[in-house]
């Protein structure tokens, strides 16, 4: 996490294609990421554990990415979105809604492509279930 510059950095060490990505983040999420690593450091200082990890397990053990992580998370979420009666929350719809997101504050396909880490725009466009008479209107605005 770069607080200062309100970024994200990934190592690619967790993503598919394995490169470095950069994310922007807005000021709200950096005041919840910065809210959720002080209550991460009572659960490490209670626990014994020392780590630097954003995402740690309810021991104060890093999340890491296997499997049994991934669902382990996929089973929070699950459980947070009964719990709050809401509806398709996993990490794939929370990942669709950044990258939708994204698009509606005027960002490229090019450019969410990027961010996504896709390696081709027809993946993008297609995870973004654009309809093509949209598409082909917002075109026509740029002609």
């Amino acid at each position: 996490m770069d607080f200062e510059n309100l970024c994200l950095n990934l190592d690619g060490s967790t993503l598919k294609n394995h490169k470095f990505l950069k994310l922007p983040i807005d000021t709200e999420l950096v005041e919840m990421l910065k809210l959720l690593i002080q209550l991460n450091n009572g659960i490490r200082a209670h626990f014994g554990t020392d780590n630097h990890h954003i995402f740690i397990t309810q021991n104060g053990t890093p999340m890491n990415n296997s499997k049994s992580s991934n669902c382990a998370i996929s089973k929070q979420l699950s459980k947070y979105s009964k719990r709050f009666g809401l509806e398709n929350i996993n990490a794939h719809a929370i990942r669709r809604a950044y990258a939708k997101n994204l698009l509606e504050k005027g960002a490229s396909i090019a450019l969410i492509s990027k961010a996504l880490g896709h390696s081709d725009l027809a993946v993008t466009t297609q995870y973004l279930e654009l309809d093509v008479e949209e598409v082909a209107k917002d075109l026509r605005e740029h002609l």
